[in-house]
Formats: structure tokens, sequence, C-alpha cells
């Protein structure tokens, strides 16, 4: 329940930006509606092709312009920071697709991260390198805003419109103080190698050619991206081009801070009321223009690219058969066919809003009947709404999402020809059905989630589309004037009765989901956990690790082999499927538990993790995909070899002498007595963990448990009688290994205690024969610190280093060394790139209790 109840209070922030979105964008869309009172949806479409032509082809070369700068500076980016690992004209079309899919998505549909993120790691570079070439891009984005503002205000301030309410030689001041910032910013990073850090994010700052080639490429960027505006604009509305630069760049970055798509209709509402323009619908026209050439001209050649780029990725096997299209397409195909699905979802619900001229003919009259015409144009719009739904399924791969976006876009195909015969809208979704038809393969996994559970971000913006169909509908008809009559009038004539209808039976479609989102969390499709089974514990008597004897604490799921040979533990948290420890018993039989174990993960679209494990099934991750990352080493001690004697030992000799001075003494207690003393051993434990000031782990650190304790000897020390410090002991099969785990005492009793404690369990192991003595792992330790090695063991390196204040790692690894141990590496297996820090996360939190446990000591 409390892990429960810390999933639920962690949600509330994405819950709350999406509620933020669908705000803004609300506001924004009624800002704009009262904008246009005096604009018909005719006049709109009239002032549209009444536009110069010259006018066009002019923001169509503005709108090359601005993607060629967008291209330059990400060219800059990756020189930068992986000089001759990516070809020029790779980094060039990164950066225009990167920039096409985010522009048009805006929140977290298909986002310009992630395209880079699959384009740049198939070149080779690592997660923490991509995250730095986006984050040089969107500085010189950035760079170009703020150099075009504060010129313009430094400049021309006279001009600025939206801040005629201030002082000329004040506007002009806050230019040149914004000027000077950034030339302070050149400054400073020319001198030396400088790094810079926002929101998590970090890059080092290039030199100062570099960085003025940036702030050239992103002024050049968002100067032709606003004359693509500029141009279409009237001539009397335009107004200077200084206050234009202000008030269109103020214009995104609140469409940028909406988080809606596009930032549409907080883009249109700034921009209109910083012109100051009522009822213009030359003004709407050219604002709808600019969506077209500027928006969604680039995107549509970059959707397609992008498609036929993977399928050539994969020709050998498309010569094959063509099912195998959907194999050599990889990652690329789910968000790409979303995408498609979404817009053709889009169409519906405009379509829907919109008058239809097609329904004036008398030969479509007499082909169709008026109900089939009212009842398809209901459905159609429906059907919209579904397709923006299962686009998110798509996202996720899911079988039952693929097979309904074909059914749901033929229908829709169906129901624009039975509304008024749109032939065009219904080959669009034909198109785009036939498109998906070959990628089918890429949609496999099987889930027991509803089709229509999204996530609350998928929502906003499902939200924020039909938001701005009915705000067109509502601008469409608003010659219309309204009374109750129109719910009820069904004739060739009445469009706003077919919108008013439609747009109720959406709305309330879009209620509904968020009530479900809000009634039904997501949880993983996994059974409840129950008692350890037999078959386990019979394999971990026969293993010769003591690492399985964690099996046995009892929060954990089991896959297990049908002859009963081999089990795999796991655990669940968030959005990963962690696996403790490698599989257990037969080999062959735990190779096919760990894949099985990645297939029942992938089918319900989560992620797959193998936590603490060895070298033995490493290859096997790596056939699977997965990354493998150095997690640290363990301390093994050679029993044969051991002795007290020598420098090395000598606080462990002192501890034993000490301790007899101090009356303390050292026993095994068998398992068979355990039972006996377990409240004993309790309030050893409740101490200990009073000076700690932490909560007991679970999962791959075990707790004290009195099922988990009755499984072992154990070994005790005593004071005058009462038991003051206490170790389980861990014994492997054939007398391989010995370990603890759980090592508790009481404070203020002796200082030597634990030092006594340790010694006798190695002796004791070494008079046992055992042949090793497992100390456990040192977190981090012994990885590479080298310029070429991988992110990650640099990163784990600085942190081993510099976080001696949050965790001992290396007084932890000095005291373990004192006994001469052979250190062996441990490894996490999981995806890489920006899967990885989630795994981590979710493993931490399910070692911790719940995501609010990590944050408590």
């Amino acid at each position: 329940m409390a892990t429960a109840a810390s999933e639920n209070r962690l949600n509330i922030r994405t819950s709350l930006t999406a509620v933020f979105a669908i705000g803004i964008t609300v506001f924004s869309l009624y800002l704009l509606h009262n904008l246009t009172a005096e604009i018909s949806f005719s006049d709109v479409v009239t002032d549209i092709r009444n536009t110069p032509t010259s006018h066009v082809l002019f923001a169509i070369c503005a709108t090359i312009v601005s993607f060629t700068a967008i291209a330059y500076y990400e060219i800059l980016a990756v020189r930068t920071v992986a000089p001759g690992r990516v070809s020029t004209a790779t980094a060039a079309w990164t950066g225009i697709a990167g920039f096409a899919i985010s522009d048009v998505a805006g929140f977290h549909v298909l986002t310009g991260g992630a395209l880079r993120y699959r384009i740049y790691s198939q070149k080779g570079l690592e997660f923490p390198l991509i995250s730095q070439i986006v984050f040089l891009s969107w500085m010189s984005l950035w760079l170009g805003m703020f150099f075009l503002i504060s010129a313009a205000l430094a400049v021309h301030p006279s001009g600025i419109l939206v801040l005629q309410w201030l002082p000329t030689d004040i506007v002009r001041s806050l230019g040149i103080a914004i000027l000077l910032l950034i030339a302070a910013y050149f400054i400073w990073g020319a001198n030396g190698q400088r790094t810079i850090s926002i929101r998590g994010m970090s890059a080092r700052i290039p030199g100062i050619g570099t960085s003025l080639q940036q702030l050239a490429s992103g002024v050049l960027d968002i100067a032709a991206s606003a004359f693509t505006l500029y141009i279409l604009l009237p001539a009397d509305v335009a107004g200077s081009l200084s206050g234009f630069f202000v008030l269109y760049i103020s214009a995104v970055i609140l469409g940028a801070v909406s988080h809606s798509p596009g930032g549409i209709g907080v883009f249109e509402a700034t921009m209109m009321a910083g012109l100051g323009v009522l009822g213009r619908s030359d003004v709407v026209g050219a604002l709808v223009l600019y969506r077209v050439i500027y928006y969604f001209l680039p995107l549509v050649p970059v959707a397609l690219i992008l498609l036929f780029l993977e399928v050539v990725r994969g020709h050998r096997a498309i010569r094959k058969s063509v099912r195998e299209i959907g194999k050599a397409s990889e990652p690329l195909v789910p968000p790409l066919a979303a995408g498609l699905t979404f817009i053709g979802g889009l169409i519906l619900l405009f379509s829907g809003s919109l008058p239809m001229s097609a329904l004036d003919d008398a030969w479509v009259r007499s082909v169709l009947a008026l109900p089939f015409v009212e009842s398809s144009h209901l459905l159609a719009s429906l059907i919209g709404v579904a397709l923006l739904v299962v686009a998110h399924a798509l996202l996720r791969r899911r079988a039952a999402g693929f097979n309904m976006a074909i059914i749901l876009l033929i229908a829709g195909a169906v129901f624009s020809l039975a509304k008024g015969l749109d032939f065009e809208e219904a080959g669009i979704l034909a198109v785009i059905g036939l498109i998906l038809i070959p990628f089918r393969p890429a949609f496999y996994r099987k889930s027991g989630e509803p089709l229509f559970a999204v996530t609350p971000s998928w929502l906003a913006i499902i939200a924020i589309t039909v938001a701005a169909a009915v705000w067109l509908g509502f601008f469409a008809y608003r010659h219309v004037e309204y009374s109750n009559e129109l719910w009820w009038q069904f004739s060739w004539q009445d469009g706003a009765p077919r919108f008013l209808r439609a747009s109720v039976a959406i709305v309330a479609v879009v209620f509904a989901l968020g009530l479900y989102l809000i009634l039904n969390r997501r949880a993983a499709n996994v059974a409840p956990i129950g008692p350890v089974p037999d078959v386990v514990r019979s394999l971990v008597e026969k293993s010769t690790s003591t690492d399985t004897t964690i099996a046995l604490l009892g929060d954990k799921h089991f896959l297990i082999a049908e002859d009963e040979s081999a089990f795999l533990m796991y655990g669940v948290m968030g959005g990963t499927y962690i696996s403790m420890c490698d599989p257990v018993g037969d080999p062959v039989q735990g190779a096919a538990l760990a894949w099985q174990f990645r297939e029942m993960a992938d089918q319900g679209g989560y992620r797959t993790a193998f936590y603490s494990i060895g070298t033995d099934y490493l290859p096997l991750y790596l056939d699977m995909g997965l990354s493998v990352l150095k997690m640290g080493e363990v301390a093994r001690v050679d029993l044969a070899a051991f002795s007290l004697e020598g420098p090395k030992q000598k606080d462990f000799r002192y501890a034993r002498r000490r301790a007899a001075k101090d009356g303390l003494q050292f026993e095994i207690v068998p398992r068979t007595d355990v039972p006996a003393i377990l409240p004993e051993l309790r309030e050893v434990s409740n101490s200990w963990l009073e000076i700690k000031s932490g909560n007991e782990k679970q999962f791959a650190i075990a707790n004290f448990n009195d099922d988990y304790m009755r499984c072992f000897d154990c070994g005790i020390v005593r004071h005058e009688g009462r038991i003051v410090a206490f170790a389980n002991i861990l014994a492997g099969a054939d007398k391989e290994e010995m370990s603890i785990d759980l090592m508790r005492y009481r404070p203020k009793i002796s200082n030597v205690l634990m030092d006594f404690l340790f010694a006798e369990l190695l002796l004791h192991a070494q008079q046992e024969e055992y042949r090793w003595f497992n100390l456990g792992a040192a977190p981090l330790a012994g990885l590479t610190d080298h310029p070429l090695a991988s992110s990650w063991n640099r990163i784990g390196t600085m942190i081993y280093r510099r976080g001696e204040d949050f965790y001992h790692f290396e007084g932890l690894r000095s005291f373990k060394d004192k006994f001469s141990p052979v250190w062996t590496p441990h490894y996490l297996a999981c995806p890489g790139g920006l899967a990885a820090p989630r795994v981590l996360f979710d493993i931490t939190a399910l070692i911790a209790g719940g995501r609010l446990g990590i944050a408590k000591r």
C-alpha cells in the first residue's frame, strides 16, 4: 500500500502538467474566439485563396532557409560533442527531422530527442553524448531568440507595440542589458573549457568561433521562420520587423511553455492579441497558411523519408517477404504509425467541425439518404477520437492497437463517403491504412490493459485536440444564431446541428476517458506474491552460490522450469520487470527462463532488467539486445589461504583480544534453535535500525523476517548472557561458499564488536572447510576511468570518488580489502540509452520499498 501511495503522489505532477496544458490551451482558444468574433469561416477561406502566389513562394523559401540554419547548428553541435564520429549529412538530416517532428508534436509525441537517440545511437554515440548534442542545438535556438529580442529592444524600442506602455529608455536599456549578458556568455566561454547545466542536461561550451556560428545560425533560423509569417500577413498589420520579431518570439515561447502540440491556439491567440487585430479574416488566413507551410509542409516529407530509410535499412529482409518489412523497420515504425493514425483522427475531427459544401449538390442528395448522412457524420467524429486513443496503443507496439487502427481507418473512410461523398478524406484514411499494413510484425505485444488506457500526457493531447476541433466548429458556424431547437434539426443545409451533436458526443467520450484514467491506474499484470515454492527452496539448497538465498525472503515472483530444474526470481516496479541475479539451476533451462522473462516483460510493454548478475549469462543478455553496465565488484576470500597473521589483520587480532577482556562470547546457533532466540534477535535488529535512522530494504537486500531467519544458522555474540550482535550464516552447497547478509548489533557495547564478529565468522567458515567466504559487493568499485571508457564508467567513477558523503564507497572497499579478497565484477543488463536511468530508478525504488522510500534514510 505504501508503494501504491507513493506512485499516486508522483503521478500528481504529471497530471498537473497535463491539466495546465489543457487549461492554457482552452483559455487561448477562448481568447482567440473573442478576437475572431466578427469573422466568418467563408471569409477566411476566401482570404487564403486570395493570398498572392508570390507571398506563398517567398514563405516557402523562408522555411527552407530556416531549416537550413537548423541543419547547420545541428552540425555544429555534433562537431563539438563527437568530432569525426557522425557525418555532416547525417547530422544535418537529423537536425531537420528532429525539429520538424518536435515543432508539431510539442508534448511527448514523436519527440525530436527520441529521433536523435535513434539515429545517433546507430552511429555508436552514447546517451550522454546525444543529450549534449540536443542541448547545444537548443542553445543555438535560444541564443538566436534572445539576440533578436535584445537587438529589437535596443535599436527600435518605439516599434515594440507590446511594450508601448513602458518608457522608451527603459525598453532600450532592457535590450542593451540582454546584449551584454550574451556578450558575457561568449567571454566566459572563451576563457578555457566551460560547462553549463540546465535541468540536469549539461554540455561543454564550444570555443568562441563555434559559439559565434551558433549565434548566427540561430538568428538566421528565427529570422527566417518569423519572415515566413511576416510575408503572409497583410502589410498594414505586420508593422516594423523589430516589433514583429519580439512578438513572434514571445508567441513561440508561450506556445512551448503550454506543452500543447505545436503551441496550437496559444501561438495564434498571442499573435492576434499582440498585433491588436480584431475581426480581420485575412490575419487568420495568414496564420493558417503559416501553420501549413512552416509546420506541416516539412513534416510530411520527413515522415515519409524516415519510413523509406527504415525500410531500405532492412532491404535484405524485404527481399524475402513483404512481411519482413516490419522487422526491418525496428523502433521508428511505432511512433511514425502512431503519428499517421493521429493525423487520421485529426482529419475526421476537423472535418466534422466544418461545413460540407458537397451536401448542397443535388446528385449527392440523390445518392445518400439524410438519416444515413446524419448518423455517418456523428460516427466519423467518434472514430476520429478513437483514432487519437488508438495511436497511443500503437506507440506501445500493441497488436490489438494495430488491428483496431486498421478497422477504424477503414470505417472512417466508409463514413467519410457516407456523410457526403468526401473522396479526398476517404482516400487519405485509406492511404494511411495501406502504409501501416506491411508493418504488422512490428506490433506484437499482447496486454491485459484496455486499449483506451492512456497516460495523463496523452489524455491532455487528446483533450487539447478535441478543444481545438470544437473551437473550429464554433468559429465556422458563428453566423448561426443559437437556439435549443438546433439540437433537433435534421436537414441537408443544417451543418451546425450536426456539429453540435458531434461535439457533445466527442467531449463526453474524452470526459469518460479522463474519469477512467482517474479511477484506474496502470498496474503490472502479475499475480500476488505467494509463499516461496518448495522447488525453489530445494534448488537454493543445491546451489553453490550464497546469492541465491535471497529467494527465500518471500518478496519475489518466480518463473520455474517445467522440469523444476531451474528458477528465475523477479520483481516489478514502475515500468520495469527486474530479475534478481542470474537464473538458478540448470543452465539450459535457466537460459530458456531468461528468454521467457524477456518475452513476458515485452508483451506487457515493460522494460527488462537483470540485476546483480555475474559473467555466466552475459552473452545471452547481449543476444537479447540489452546493454551491460558494471555495478561494482564482489569480494571473496580464499579461505585456504586466509590467516589472521600479517599486518593487514592486526585490527582483527586486536578485536579478538579486546573482546575477551570485554566479556564478549561468540557462538553458532543451529537453524533448528533459531526460533527460540528470535524475540531477542528482533530487539537487536530494532536497536540497529534506530541508530541507522533507516527503514528495512527488500528484494536485493535482506530484512529481518522471522520466516527468513529460520532458514539459516546464526552467529551471535553475547555479553553478560545477552545477545548483543548477530549475523545469519548463508552456506552454499558442497562447501563452496559461505556468506552473511544480515549483520546487526546493539550500540555502545564495545568498539570492537563488529570486527570481532567478522573475524569469528571467517574462522568458523575456514574450520568448516568452506572454499570461499563472500564479503558482498563494493558498489561502483573497479569501474574504468579512462577518456575512452563508456560514459557509465566515467560517471560511476565520479560518484565513487565524490559521493563519500552519501555512501561510504571507498571506505567499504578499503575495509573488505583488508582480507586480501579476490574481486569479481557484477553487472546490470538492461535496455541502454534513455531507458537505463529509468531502470536504475525503478531498481532503487523496488529495493527501497517504493519510490518515496528512496528519499528515506
